[in-house]
């Protein structure tokens, strides 16, 4: 039994079909079902009941199933952990952040990441937050500034920052003229979001909460690209929800005379927080970082 057979088994066991698990693990179906198959005759069980249209687990495979998230886990993390050991004194803090948080914020953390680890270089990482979890989940990062909440097992978090939203919109548009909006006074428009992989949970209850206070009509960019975001706004008149252009980063696509910003008074809710792994948290790195971030935002979470 080695760790390809057991990766192969599992996307198979949670896709419960060939092909969308090879497409998974980026290989064709041929070779997958022929790694399972030999699995199988190493164990001496069956661990799928195979029909024309569908497969599913028997109970040794379901126990299998069970068994082998942590085993994967736990492997994906030796390589780091051991890369620590080998660093010593010299290991570096790495720290993951959102592109698309506001500058200022991460900022304030890599300050914290050096006050609570000094003489130790921060190095960032900056990625959509679906794309950080992964690599925080292997220990190849050490914490990371994403946007909440997060469902994997075995993570902390800390809030940092509660977004205040404004509507982008065009110049022209009828409601550019308001002094404020609430969510209400979109319920006949097409709202444009980020895609939800960008961080499936977050975007989720993003759009869950504005679908229970009457809006209807959303249109999903392919890409998190603030670029592509003003350039459908400007080129259909759809509406969008941006923070205000002063918090930097992406939301300065929109400080342009082309658009309007209105505020929005009643939300909708949207965080961001620092997570790190649970088992780490004594880890003197991750403490330290961790300890300082604490202080700094002792008294409750920035408002942007």
């Amino acid at each position: 039994m080695d760790i390809q057979q057991l990766r192969c088994f599992l996307a198979v066991a949670e896709e419960l079909h060939f092909g969308r698990a090879a497409e998974r693990l980026h290989m064709t179906a041929s070779p997958v079902s022929r790694t399972v198959r030999d699995l199988e005759r190493e164990l001496g069980a069956d661990l799928f009941v195979r029909g024309y249209h569908q497969i599913e687990l028997t109970p040794a495979g379901r126990e299998l199933a069970v068994r082998v998230p942590p085993l994967l886990v736990a492997f994906d993390r030796l390589r780091s952990e051991i890369q620590l050991v080998a660093a010593g004194e010299e290991r570096v803090v790495r720290l993951g952040g959102s592109h698309l948080s506001p500058p200022g914020v991460l900022d304030a953390v890599v300050e914290c990441a050096e006050k609570g680890n000094p003489g130790r270089r921060v190095d960032v990482t900056l990625a959509p937050s679906a794309e950080l979890l992964p690599p925080l989940g292997r220990g190849e990062l050490d914490a990371a500034v994403v946007h909440l909440p997060v469902a994997e097992p075995g993570m902390m978090s800390v809030g940092l920052a509660e977004y205040h939203f404004m509507v982008a919109m065009r110049r022209d548009d009828p409601l550019a003229g308001r002094s404020e909006l609430a969510i209400a006074d979109l319920a006949d428009r097409t709202v444009v979001t980020y895609p939800l992989a960008l961080q499936p949970l977050a975007m989720q209850g993003l759009r869950d909460d504005l679908v229970s206070r009457g809006l209807r009509h959303f249109h999903l960019l392919a890409g998190a690209d603030a670029a592509m975001l003003a350039g459908h706004v400007r080129r259909t008149g759809d509406l969008t929800f941006t923070l205000a252009p002063h918090t930097g980063g992406s939301a300065r696509i929109f400080d342009d005379p082309a658009f309007a910003l209105v505020p929005v008074i009643d939300g909708p809710p949207f965080r961001l927080g620092l997570v790190w792994l649970a088992d780490r948290a004594t880890d003197r790195v991750v403490a330290g970082l961790v300890d300082a971030v604490r202080e700094r935002w002792s008294r409750g979470e920035w408002e942007i």
